[in-house]
Order: structure tokens, then C-alpha cells, then sequence
């Protein structure tokens, strides 16, 4: 107890001699981790995976929350001059420091994954996100495909350890030997804990994987559905899985990592910022947020394909339509940018 009240009799002396300014912005210059405004962190070390993907670990500064196996985070970089954030799934084991496995298919990933080094500075929001695992998981069924395998490396390198017996299936579907992330590390757990059994599928030798009830799912993992499924990988991918476990009566935990657009753009639309008094064009299939940033300027955003709603922002006239389904939504209240185009109008209270 002492010594906690020196330490807050000593933060309250040096705050008297840096004020108005916060004593932890004068740290900074000592420790760049150091931050009153924003959690920051550091790259301690990269590890190459594939060609075009990388881990990135990194030491995070103060306000970062431990994360829980499964969750993203928002990342920032520093690109031209701007500040560009994009989600990343966590690929490492709770209670350890944090990294990031990221495939360079985006400005963000691609200088991440081929110019991130020691020492480079990133800036970081909290994790975040509800593909967990249960307390007490039940038998698992894991059907990932391509960078999907991040989160539920995480979970892997979490649960295993901790239950060296858990009876885990992980049907792991990428395009080829060579793409597969995390393939001889799998081999390895799987080595180590008899209850963890790896199927890999490359597509480009194997073929797609086939959902159906008499597909391959009956035949790779028998009792299927009995387990509890977890699935992480593009839209489409999951949503097969989905079906699949609806068909059964069941039901599938899913992360997905990218958006599927299954309407195209009628035109080009506009939307009207009331607080600024700009117009902003939205051309070809750009959802609200992708125009707005194609144009510099930043509005809220998370996961980017409608799981989180940090885009969430008041529309008090117009309407929006939905990218995914093309369902408009012509009531005032708040939309997601992220996910919705004007159709072909629309004022957003920003």
C-alpha cells in the first residue's frame, strides 16, 4: 500500500510541472510506446509463412487488453502521411504477446507483410470480436479456408496446451501446399497432442469442398454433427458451412473475412454530409465508407463487412441500399456505412 501511494504521490508531483500537457506525452520521448492519447506498439520480430504472407509480433504499450483467442483488433500504420487502420484477427495464444499473421492483399496487409520490421511503429485499438471458444468446449469441428486459419490458430495454440486430450478435427482448405498458412506448425501440434487431427484439402489438387449431406463432410469427419463447429474464412465459404449445419439442425460459429457482394450498383450515387456541407459521389459498387475514403476522408469503421457496427452513423434523409442483399432502407436512423451505397441519395449526419 505504500508503495502504491508514492507512485500516485509521485505522478501527481511530476503532472504539476508538465500540465497542461498529460506527463505521459513528455515519456515518449524515453519510451515511444508511451501514450496518453492512443495505444501504441511496436514490432518486436516477422516471420515470413508463405510468399505473400507474414506474422508480425509486436510489444503493446499502455491500454492494451490481453486479448482473448479468436478476436481482432484494429491495426494502424502510418502511410504517406496518413494514419490507415484495418482489422486483423490475433493469431497468437492467450497470455502471450500479441502478433498478427496478415496475407498482403490490401494497402494496409501488403506493407505489413513486405516492409514491417523491428522497431516499426503501429498504433492499436483494444481486440475485439465474438468467435471465442465456449468455457467448456465440446468436441470441435474447425473448417477454415485460406487466412481463416488465423483466429483459429489462436485457438489451437490456446486450447491445446490446455487440454492436451480435447478432441479436435481441423479441416483446413487452402489452394496449395504452398499457400498453406501455419501447415508444418499444425503437423507439429498434432505430433505433440494425439487429440488434435489435421485434414488439409488444396483446392487446386483436391477440388472445392463439397458441403452437401452427401458430400465430402460425412466422409472426411463422421460425426460432424455431433461437434461443435467453428468456421472462419471468406463469405462464401462460410455460409456453405452454415447451410450445411442448418441441414442437420445444428449450428456453426463463423468469422468471415471478406464481403460478398451479390447485388451490382444501379449508377452512381451521392451522399451529403449535413455537418460539413460536402457532397461526396459514390461511383461503381463502393460502399459509402470505400467512396469516403477514396476521397480522404475517414469516418468510423471496424470489421468492415457489417459484423461490428463501428461504422454506425445517423441518416436523417435519403436512403441507403445494402451492398450484400440490395435491401433499401429509407427510415431515419443509423446505417452502416460500411455495408450500404446510396440508392441514390442519402444525408448522413457527420
Amino acid at each position: 500500500m505504500k508503495n502504491k501511494s508514492a507512485r500516485k504521490l509521485l505522478k501527481f508531483a511530476v503532472s504539476q510541472f508538465t500540465y497542461p500537457r498529460d506527463a505521459k506525452d513528455f515519456l515518449q520521448v524515453f519510451n515511444n510506446l508511451t501514450s496518453a492519447r492512443y495505444t501504441r506498439g511496436i514490432v518486436s520480430h516477422v516471420t515470413r509463412e508463405t510468399p505473400d504472407t507474414s506474422t508480425i509480433f509486436f510489444k503493446a504499450g499502455d491500454g492494451w487488453i490481453p486479448h482473448v483467442a479468436g478476436q481482432w483488433a484494429r491495426i494502424g500504420v502510418s502511410l504517406n502521411g496518413k494514419r490507415v487502420w484495418r482489422p486483423f484477427s490475433i493469431s497468437a495464444a492467450e497470455g502471450h504477446d500479441p502478433s498478427i499473421t496478415v496475407k498482403a492483399n490490401g494497402e494496409v496487409s501488403t506493407f505489413l507483410v513486405h516492409d514491417a520490421e523491428p522497431g516499426t511503429l503501429l498504433y492499436l485499438e483494444e481486440p475485439s470480436g465474438q468467435f471465442v471458444l465456449e468455457e467448456t468446449p465440446a468436441s470441435i469441428l474447425f473448417i477454415v479456408a485460406g487466412s481463416g486459419i488465423t483466429p483459429v490458430m489462436s485457438m489451437l495454440r490456446t486450447l491445446m496446451p490446455r487440454r492436451p486430450d480435447h478432441d479436435v478435427v481441423l479441416l483446413y482448405s487452402s489452394k496449395s501446399r504452398e499457400d498453406c498458412i501455419f501447415h508444418d506448425e499444425i503437423l507439429e501440434l498434432a505430433d505433440q497432442f494425439p487429440g488434435l487431427k489435421p485434414i488439409f484439402r488444396f483446392s487446386r489438387e483436391d477440388g472445392r469442398i463439397d458441403f452437401s449431406d452427401t458430400g465430402d463432410i460425412p466422409r472426411l469427419c463422421p460425426d460432424y454433427q455431433d461437434r461443435e463447429i467453428y468456421s472462419s474464412g471468406p463469405d462464401s465459404f462460410v455460409s456453405q458451412v452454415q447451410d450445411m449445419a442448418i441441414l442437420f439442425g445444428g449450428e456453426s460459429r463463423v468469422e468471415r473475412f471478406d464481403l460478398t457482394r451479390r447485388t451490382s450498383a444501379s449508377g452512381n450515387g451521392e451522399v451529403y454530409f449535413s455537418k460539413s456541407g460536402e457532397t461526396l459521389e459514390v461511383t461503381g459498387a463502393d460502399s459509402i465508407l470505400e467512396a469516403a475514403e477514396n476521397s480522404g476522408r475517414q469516418l468510423p469503421h471496424g470489421c468492415r463487412i457489417g459484423i461490428c457496427r463501428s461504422c454506425l452513423v445517423p441518416m436523417t434523409d435519403g436512403q441507403v441500399s445494402d451492398i450484400r442483399t440490395g435491401e433499401v432502407t429509407h427510415d431515419p436512423g443509423l446505417v452502416q456505412t460500411c455495408i450500404t451505397r446510396p440508392a441514390p441519395w442519402v444525408e448522413l449526419d457527420v
